[in-house]
């Protein structure tokens, strides 16, 4: 277990300078990066994969030879769901490695939709957890926090409640602003754009409430629409972003 922890922990890490080389490559084609900065490391990059693969293929092989039915089951007979999701998981790249590269480099298919699924290996990282000792305290935090999910659930359903009444009550009582001839062209334009449909009040409400930043949604519509909305943003500013979110 714990050998299979360090080659899933560097597996993890090549697959960050992978993806660092990918974005690179990715920008040289568009002109946004400078050529030549990487050499060129397809063909290792390949190898690396490769070599995980087969060693994580070779170690699922030999736990399934050894276990036998202990690799699927406990001792009081309820499923092992790491082991079930690691040999899912080893099976999938393998078929995504050997099946799907193999009939799109023979074919010219495009299959790169399935390209996404192989990044699902970083859950693995979650049987470090399970094999090194050592990260116990991590593992019952981690527990904690997967049994807190249920009542995280609720909070956020709250939130978004409480986000939803404010942002349509904004995009109701905006909307005469929107086409007052007295109002700024500029800033009718501006509320449009922040509050002028429910959508958009939502996505603008959602914005003021996690960013930080609730004074540029708020101070110009208290300053050039009505100074009632300065009482709207302080109840909702000290009932929501301070309140609910340390009582949540």
């Amino acid at each position: 277990d714990k050998f299979s922890a360090v080659v899933i922990s560097l597996n993890i890490l090549c697959m960050f300078f992978n993806l660092q080389y990918e974005g690179y490559k990715a920008g040289v084609r568009q002109n946004f990066a400078t050529p030549g900065t990487w050499p060129n490391l397809d063909v290792f990059w390949d190898i690396v994969e490769h070599v995980f693969n087969i060693v994580f293929l070779g170690e699922l092989i030999f736990r399934l030879v050894v276990m036998r039915k202990r690799f699927w089951l406990h001792g009081d007979g309820s499923c092992d769901k790491f082991n079930a999701f690691d040999f899912v998981l080893v099976m999938a790249s393998s078929v995504d490695l050997y099946i799907i590269q193999t009939i799109t480099t023979s074919s010219g298919m495009n299959l790169s939709i399935f390209r996404p699924f192989r990044f699902l290996r970083l859950v693995r990282a979650l049987r470090v957890l399970q094999s090194v000792k050592f990260l116990m305290s991590l593992r019952v935090l981690v527990n904690s926090v997967i049994a807190s999910f249920l009542a995280l659930f609720w909070s956020i359903t709250l939130l978004w409640m409480v986000m939803l009444m404010s942002a349509l009550f904004l995009c109701q009582t905006l909307t005469a602003a929107v086409e007052d001839e007295s109002i700024d062209p500029g800033t009718r334009d501006w509320i449009y754009v922040m509050y002028g449909t429910a959508s958009r009040s939502l996505y603008t409400v959602f914005e003021l409430t996690f960013s930080g930043g609730w004074p540029n949604y708020a101070r110009r519509l208290v300053e050039e629409v009505s100074s009632a909305y300065a009482v709207f943003f302080f109840i909702y500013i000290v009932a929501v972003v301070f309140a609910m979110f340390r009582i949540i």
